[in-house]
């Protein structure tokens, strides 16, 4: 073996050692997956707290109100209710009537929608339908100056899907003419003040509900009231076509549309209920901005009519409606958020619940300390 010199020896020995490579790459290969899974976790930490502020200032800017007033500020005591088919289909004695027009006084409710329908496919009602109607509109009357009872006249559109038997078809000129007559009997001839139609799904953009008003106008006589049920607000024409799509029997109506059924009738009911919404707090900024949009989109007609917000409260759980999501209190809640997101609140006039016979007792309680203030 040769010997090695000096130099040599006092040489460092070469970097890597034999085998060290092999060393290093075990030492970096354990924590590999720690440190991947470390990543990972820091990045999903970095996700969920941009979502979370991301969501929360959406919440923020859809929650957010201009003024601050409690119910009782915006209420005019106008109110509006629905009247079940009951009370103009069959008879009631004086006290009935004494405790209808009782509760509805304390309730500082001045439009009555009384149901005398529905529809027969051909935009008829037949007397004996609702043989107790002129009897309920005097009785009210009586009781209630300055009240207005308006003929409630619905059903089924075509776009429903529903057999044709089932529904009224507005494109047919015949059926709209019967339908005008039919509104301008209950005033003319039993004494009811103005008709209210809900007629439903109108599709956004529909022109012959539009024609079907301009018709119904030149039936009444002068100072007649043509109400109407006014289909959910939608931001654009897309949503409320896929929206309807989903849900035959509903439809959505954009800002355009308000605003062009705005110039035919004399007030809007909007029926901001059958959301989807899961949650009470998801369902109160719906109605929040339900409420904002549609004054909005009224207020833009030459002469706006009265708008009031329909509010729920009957039972159910199904995909569209959940009774502890949308109910009185919630829907209360969001009008009142609805009215302070703007100084401009007209031309509300006040709230409208569906319907007189489901709405109890701790309802109407809840309706007098959020909306009376009581």
């Amino acid at each position: 073996m040769k010997a090695s010199t000096p130099d040599q020896q006092a040489q460092p020995p070469r970097w890597p050692l034999p085998g060290a490579e092999k060393l290093r790459h075990a030492v970096r290969s354990r924590p590999t997956l720690r440190l991947w899974l470390r990543r990972v976790a820091v990045t999903l930490l970095a996700l969920i707290v941009l979502l979370t502020g991301v969501i929360g200032i959406a919440y923020w800017r859809l929650s957010a109100t201009v003024t601050q007033y409690a119910g009782n500020h915006f209420n005019q005591g106008h109110n509006g209710v629905w009247l079940e088919h009951a009370w103009a289909g069959q008879p009631h004695t004086d006290t009935e009537y004494n405790a209808l027009a009782a509760r509805l006084k304390a309730e500082q409710i001045t439009y009555v929608y009384a149901h005398v329908g529905p529809l027969d496919s051909d935009g008829t009602i037949p007397d004996d339908r609702a043989p107790n109607a002129a009897a309920l509109a005097a009785a009210l009357h009586a009781r209630m100056p300055g009240v207005r009872v308006l003929a409630w006249i619905g059903q089924l559109e075509r776009a429903s899907g529903y057999p044709a038997d089932e529904t009224v078809d507005l494109e047919d000129s015949s059926v709209r003419t019967s339908i005008a007559k039919t509104a301008a009997h209950f005033v003319t001839d039993l004494g009811y003040d103005g008709v209210h139609y809900d007629i439903e799904p109108i599709v956004n953009n529909n022109p012959r509900f539009l024609d079907l008003l301009d018709e119904t106008r030149a039936q009444l006589p002068p100072g007649a009231i043509i109400s109407l049920s006014g289909q959910k607000w939608a931001p654009n024409a897309t949503l409320a076509t896929m929206l309807h799509n989903m849900g035959k029997a509903d439809a959505w109506w954009t800002s355009y549309y308000y605003a062009a059924v705005a110039k035919h009738c004399d007030q809007i009911v909007a029926l901001v209920y059958n959301t989807a919404m899961p949650t009470a707090t998801t369902y109160q900024l719906a109605v929040k901005q339900e409420t904002a949009n549609i004054l909005s989109a009224v207020r833009s007609a030459t002469n706006p009519p009265q708008v009031l917000i329909g509010l729920p409260t009957y039972p159910g759980n199904d995909f569209w409606f959940h009774d502890t999501a949308e109910n009185m209190r919630t829907g209360l809640s969001g009008v009142i958020a609805g009215l302070n997101s703007d100084r401009d609140t007209s031309p509300f006039t006040g709230v409208a619940i569906y319907r007189y016979a489901l709405t109890s007792d701790d309802d109407w309680n809840t309706y007098d300390k959020l909306w009376l203030g009581k």
